[in-house]
C-alpha cells in the first residue's frame, strides 16, 4: 500500500494538495457552526437505569418536561437591601410580570406568591424565584436564552442559576477556552517548531497539518451530528488530541523525511522510505489511539460514546492529513524543505550512529538495567499513592470559574438558603387503575408513610400528602384524602394536587431529605427507598433525582470501567504484536503503561481532589474526583503513551533487524527516536498545557491529566523504563510462540526499509 501511494505522490503531488485544497475548503464551510449541532445534553444517564425510567416516564407520562431554573434577587445599590422593603418586592414582581406571557415559562415560585420561607435569605437580603422551563429539542438551550434577555430589571440585580444555567454558562465558557488554547497553542508552536527543525518552511509544515485536522474533524464531527445526539464536551476533545496528534505525527514524518535526504537518492527512494518507516508507524499510531478511543463506545453512557467518536474522528483526521497530503507537499518541497533556515539553529548537525548524549545515556540505563527498572517502579509507584484515597464524586457549578453566574447563585443557596430543598428525590408511581382512585391511593399512602419513616427524610409530597410542608405532622389520613378525591369539586386542594402530581394511572412523589445531594447519606437513601417492597395497588415505581442519578452513574462506572480497560489492553496488545512480532513487548509495554498512567492518576489527586494548587492553577476543589475525567484520561493516555512508544520500538525493531545486535539496536534506537520523541512530547504538551489553562475545570483536568502522562510517558517510562527492560529480555524481545509467529508474518505492520531491498 505505501509502495503505491509513494509513487502517486512522487508522480501527481500537485494533484493531491488540489484535491486537499478543494476538501478542506467544502469543510471548513460546513463545520464551521459545528458548536451550534452539539447538544446541550451531555448524556450522562445510564440507559435502563432507574433514574433514566423516571425521567422518560415523567416526561412521556406526565408530560412534565421542564426544568427549574433559579432566579436569584438582591438589591442594586442605592435600593433598600431587605427583601420586606415595598421597593424591593415591587422591582421583583415587576421582572417576574415581564416573563408572564413567556411562551417558554410554564409556572413560576416566588417567596411573595407562595410566602413559601424558603424562598427567603435568613439575613433578609437575598431572594429566589423558581421558573419552570420547557424543554424541547435543543433541551431547554433556546428558551433559556430568550428567558435570560427578557428577565430584566433596574432596581434588583437579578442572576440565573440551576443545572440548565450551569450548562449554558459551561457551554459558552468551553467555547471561549478553545479559542484561546487554539490561538495560543498555534503561536508558542510555531516559535517551537522553528526551534526543533531549523528551519522555517519544514516548521510550518505540521502547523499547516494540525489546521487542516481540525477542520476536518470539525466537518466530520457535525455530519454524525445529523444521525446522533453528541454534546458539546466532544468539540474540546477534537481541538485537543487533534491538534496535538497532528504536530506529533508532522514532526515524525518531516523529521525522517529530512532524514533520508541526507542519505541521498531518487525523489521516490527517499519519498517511499519516509512512508515505508514514519508514514507506516504514523497511520499504525493512529490505529493503535483511535481503537483505544473507540473502547469507550462499550460504556452505556451517550457521553462515553461521544467522547470516543470524537477522538476516534480526529485521531483519524490527523493520520490520514499526515500520510496523505504531507507527503504531498514534502513531494512538492524536495529540498526546499530545509529553506529559511535561521543561522544559529541551521549549524546543528546530526550525530553519527553510536555517538551523542542519548547514545550514552542509553548505555549507561542498561548497564544498570535492574537498579533502574527497581527505581522507576518505586517512583511510579509512590506518585500513584494518593489513588489509594480516591473519591469518585459529580461535577457542579465549581467546576465554573468564581465569576460565572450559575456558580454564585449556587453559593448563595448554599450560603443562605439551607432549606431550599432543590434537589428532592423525584418518583414516579403506577397504579393499577387511576391514581386518585381506592386502590392507587391506598397504595401511594401506604408508600408515602414506609418513605416518611426512613431515616434522614423530612417530608414527602405527592397525591397523598398535600399539607404545609411545615407542618409534616399535621398530615391527613388516608380516609381524609379518600373523600378530597372523591368530590374534588369541593375541595380545591384536592384540584391543585391532581393537577400537579398526577395523570390518569401515573403519579409523582417528591422525596426531601435532610443530607447533601452529593452525600453518601442521599445515595444510601435510594437505594433505601428502591428495596422497599411494592404496595398492593401500585404496579411499578422508579427513583429519580439528582442523588439516583449520581448513583447509577457511580455504579456504571464500576460495572462497565473494567470491560473497557480489558478491551483496551487486549487491542493493544494484539496492534504491537502485529507490528513487532513479539508476545513479552507489548506485555511489558501494558504493564509499565498502567504505571505510568496510576502516577498520573495520583497527582490529580493530589491535585484536584486534595486541592494542592488550587489557587495556582484558579480553580476550587471539589473533595472529589469526577469519574468522566478519569475514564476519558485513561482511554486517552493510554493511547498516546503507546504512541511513543511505537515510534521507539519501530526504531529499535528497524535497527535489530538490519544488524542482529540487541544493544546496539537499542542504543541507536534512543538516539535517533529520543530527541524527536522529546520534542513530540514538548510540542503536544504545549497543546495540552493551554487547554489546561481554561477556566472550566473538567478541560483543565483533562488538559493537566494528559499533559501529566506524556512528560511521565516520555521520561521515565520511554527513556529509563524501556531501554532497562529491552536490555534485560535480551534476545527474547523479539520472541513469540511458533503459531502467533506464523500470523505476525502473515498479516505484519512492522516497518520496511526500502533501501534494504529492491528499488521501487
Amino acid at each position: 500500500m505505501f509502495a503505491l501511494l509513494g509513487r502517486l505522490l512522487c508522480r501527481f503531488p500537485w494533484l493531491f494538495v488540489v484535491v486537499a485544497v478543494v476538501v478542506v475548503g467544502l469543510a471548513a464551510g460546513f463545520g464551521a457552526d459545528v458548536v451550534r449541532h452539539l447538544t446541550l445534553a451531555p448524556g450522562w444517564d445510564v440507559p435502563g437505569s432507574g433514574s433514566e425510567l423516571a425521567f422518560k416516564q415523567l416526561r412521556d407520562r406526565l408530560g412534565k418536561d421542564e426544568t427549574p431554573v433559579i432566579a436569584m434577587f438582591h438589591a442594586r445599590p442605592g435600593m433598600p437591601a431587605n427583601i420586606d422593603a415595598p421597593a424591593f418586592r415591587a422591582g421583583v414582581e415587576a421582572a417576574l410580570a415581564s416573563i408572564g406571557s413567556n411562551p417558554d415559562v410554564s409556572g413560576v415560585q416566588s417567596y411573595y406568591g407562595s410566602g413559601d420561607a424558603r424562598l427567603r435569605a435568613a439575613s433578609g437580603n437575598f431572594t429566589y424565584a423558581v421558573i419552570k422551563l420547557k424543554l424541547s429539542a435543543d433541551e431547554g438551550m433556546g428558551a433559556y436564552q430568550r428567558l435570560r434577555a427578557q428577565l430584566r430589571s433596574d432596581r434588583v440585580v437579578i442572576e440565573l442559576g440551576g443545572e440548565l444555567a450551569t450548562y449554558v454558562d459551561v457551554r459558552e465558557q468551553l467555547a471561549k477556552d478553545i479559542w484561546n488554547a487554539e490561538v495560543v497553542s498555534f503561536a508558542l508552536l510555531a516559535v517551537l517548531l522553528v526551534w526543533v527543525f531549523g528551519s522555517a518552511v519544514a516548521a510550518a509544515l505540521p502547523l499547516v497539518i494540525g489546521g487542516v485536522t481540525i477542520v476536518l474533524s470539525a466537518a466530520a464531527l457535525k455530519f454524525f451530528t445529523l444521525f446522533t445526539d453528541v454534546s458539546v464536551y466532544a468539540a474540546n476533545v477534537v481541538s485537543m488530541l487533534g491538534l496535538g496528534l497532528a504536530i506529533d505525527y508532522g514532526l515524525f514524518i518531516v523529521s525522517r523525511y529530512r532524514e533520508e535526504l541526507t542519505r541521498g537518492g531518487s525523489p521516490e527512494i527517499i519519498l517511499y522510505a519516509t512512508l515505508s518507516t514514519a508514514g507506516r508507524t504514523v497511520a499504525y499510531s493512529g490505529l493503535t489511539v483511535a481503537s483505544s478511543l473507540f473502547c469507550l463506545l462499550l460504556m452505556p453512557q451517550r457521553f462515553f460514546q461521544n467522547m470516543g467518536l470524537a477522538g476516534g474522528i480526529s485521531v483519524g483526521s490527523a493520520m490520514i492529513t499526515s500520510v496523505v497530503l504531507l507527503p504531498a507537499l514534502l513531494a512538492l518541497l524536495g529540498p526546499r524543505v530545509n529553506r529559511l533556515a535561521l543561522p544559529v539553529l541551521a549549524t546543528r548537525s546530526a550525530r553519527q550512529e553510536g555517538s551523542g548524549g542519548w547514545y550514552r545515556f542509553s548505555q549507561f540505563v542498561m548497564r544498570h538495567a535492574v537498579l533502574v527498572l527497581i527505581g522507576a517502579f518505586l517512583l511510579l509507584g509512590g506518585m500513584g499513592l494518593p489513588v489509594l484515597h480516591i473519591q469518585v464524586g459529580p461535577s457542579d457549578s465549581k467546576s465554573l470559574p468564581s465569576s460565572a453566574e450559575s456558580r454564585r447563585v449556587q453559593e448563595a443557596l448554599d450560603r443562605d438558603f439551607r432549606h431550599a430543598e432543590l434537589s428532592p428525590l423525584v418518583i414516579t408511581v403506577r397504579a393499577t387503575g387511576p391514581a386518585q382512585e381506592n386502590a392507587g391511593l391506598s397504595g401511594l399512602h401506604d408508600l408515602t408513610q414506609r418513605i416518611l419513616a426512613l431515616p434522614g427524610v423530612s417530608r414527602v409530597a405527592n397525591l397523598a400528602s398535600l399539607t404545609d410542608p411545615q407542618n409534616q405532622a399535621g398530615a391527613l389520613t388516608l380516609a381524609d384524602y379518600r373523600l378530597m378525591y372523591q368530590y374534588p369539586e369541593q375541595f380545591p386542594v384536592a384540584q391543585l394536587g391532581m393537577q400537579e402530581y398526577a395523570k390518569g394511572r401515573d403519579s409523582l412523589m417528591f422525596v426531601y431529605y435532610r443530607a447533601a445531594p452529593t452525600s453518601p447519606q442521599a445515595r444510601a437513601l435510594v437505594r433505601q427507598v428502591r428495596a422497599l417492597p411494592l404496595p398492593a395497588g401500585l404496579q411499578e415505581v422508579e427513583v429519580g433525582g439528582f442523588p439516583a442519578f449520581h448513583l447509577d452513574y457511580v455504579e456504571s462506572l464500576r460495572g462497565g470501567v473494567p470491560w473497557v480497560i480489558l478491551a483496551i489492553v487486549c487491542v493493544i496488545f494484539v496492534l504491537l504484536f502485529l507490528m513487532l512480532g513479539s508476545v513479552l513487548v507489548p506485555l511489558k509495554a501494558v504493564v509499565t503503561n498502567l504505571f505510568s498512567l496510576s502516577a498520573t492518576f495520583g497527582i490529580l489527586v493530589w491535585i484536584f481532589q486534595d486541592g494542592h494548587l488550587a489557587s495556582l492553577l484558579h480553580f476550587t476543589p471539589q473533595g472529589s474526583m469526577d469519574g468522566t475525567i478519569l475514564v476519558l484520561i485513561f482511554a486517552s493516555a493510554f493511547g498516546l503513551s503507546i504512541d511513543y512508544e511505537v515510534f521507539l520500538l519501530s526504531r529499535v525493531k528497524e535497527i535489530s533487524v538490519a544488524t542482529g545486535d540487541n544493544m546496539r539496536a537499542v542504543a541507536s534506537g534512543i538516539q535517533k527516536s529520543g530527541p524527536i520523541i522529546t520534542s513530540a512530547a514538548l510540542l503536544i504538551g504545549i497543546v495540552l498545557g493551554t487547554f489546561a489553562m481554561g477556566e472550566v475545570v473538567f478541560m483543565k483536568a483533562m488538559g493537566l491529566g494528559l499533559l501529566l502522562s506524556v512528560f511521565v510517558d516520555a521520561t521515565l517510562v520511554r527513556m529509563l523504563l524501556v531501554p532497562a527492560s529491552l536490555r534485560l529480555l535480551g534476545n527474547l524481545n523479539w520472541w513469540a510462540p511458533q503459531p502467533l509467529l506464523r500470523i505476525y508474518q502473515r498479516f505484519n505492520l512492522s516497518e520496511i526499509d526500502p533501501r534494504q531491498h529492491e528499488e521501487i
